[in-house]
């Protein structure tokens, strides 16, 4: 049951972080669904480094295409909003919406209409550059990921599609802003992790780790292959449907 449970979570993890259809929304789903209490630190700690390790292989490539790190020091700037809140909402242990399967459902709802109206309802000039005020304005959308069911890939793509930004540069953007994103996730586990005193199992984390980057990097490049011949409608209908079905439920 434990190995199950590893794969599963490292699986769900790997292969919806970087789509927008929240990573968080599925994993709280399915840790409700089988009653999941032991051992998940170490999960989230695992597929946290998994997908930071995914999108940093695959942002060796992105360092190359921008110039003297300019988009990267933009993603920071992005990325600063929803660490510093949420770094707070972790110091202080507010996760009551961690668990309402009513705000998740609405949240999955309300960010898959947003996601298709900025993507095809809003006439794009199809821009390939970002400007630091837009970075801003990405950044302070991207805070509204805090509440399980927004998505945080999903948010950096609404408000970058509204914006007029291009699809592919939307999800070059939303990558490159994850590594701070993932990084400070990644920090708060290992501080949670040795605040608690917990014995860490090297061999199940290691698990984790691979199967979480090892799905996280097939997502990456369907996802860039995706966006190249269709639009992000299909995620704003699974988005809307899966919040349908949990109200449902």
């Amino acid at each position: 049951m434990e190995n199950i449970k590893i794969i599963l979570y490292s699986l769900i993890q790997g292969a919806t972080e970087f789509l927008p259809i929240s990573s968080s929304a599925h994993l709280y789903l399915i840790q409700g669904f089988f009653k999941w209490n032991d051992n998940i630190l170490l999960l989230a700690l695992g597929a946290h480094l998994g997908t930071f390790l995914a999108v940093l292989f695959y942002n060796r490539k992105l360092f190359m295409v921008f110039r003297k790190g300019h988009y990267f020091l933009l993603a920071t700037i992005s990325s600063i909003p929803v660490i510093t809140i949420g770094g707070l909402f972790g110091i202080f242990g507010f996760n009551y919406y961690n668990s309402n399967l009513f705000v998740i459902a609405i949240a999955c709802i309300v960010g898959g209409i947003l996601l298709d109206i900025s993507d095809n309802q809003i006439k794009s000039k199809d821009k390939n550059t970002i400007s630091y005020k837009e970075s801003i304005l990405i950044g302070i959308f991207q805070v509204l990921a805090l509440i399980p069911g927004m998505s945080r890939s999903g948010c950096v793509i609404t408000m970058m599609r509204y914006l007029g930004i291009n699809r592919v540069l939307c999800i070059k953007y939303s990558l490159l802003t994850g590594l701070p994103v993932l990084f400070a996730a990644c920090s708060f586990g290992l501080y949670k992790a040795a605040m608690n005193n917990n014995n860490v199992d090297i061999t199940k984390l290691f698990l984790v780790i691979l199967i979480t980057l090892f799905t996280a990097s097939i997502t990456i490049n369907f996802f860039l292959k995706w966006v190249k011949k269709f639009s992000f409608r299909i995620f704003s209908i699974y988005r809307i449907i899966l919040g349908i079905l949990i109200l449902v439920y």
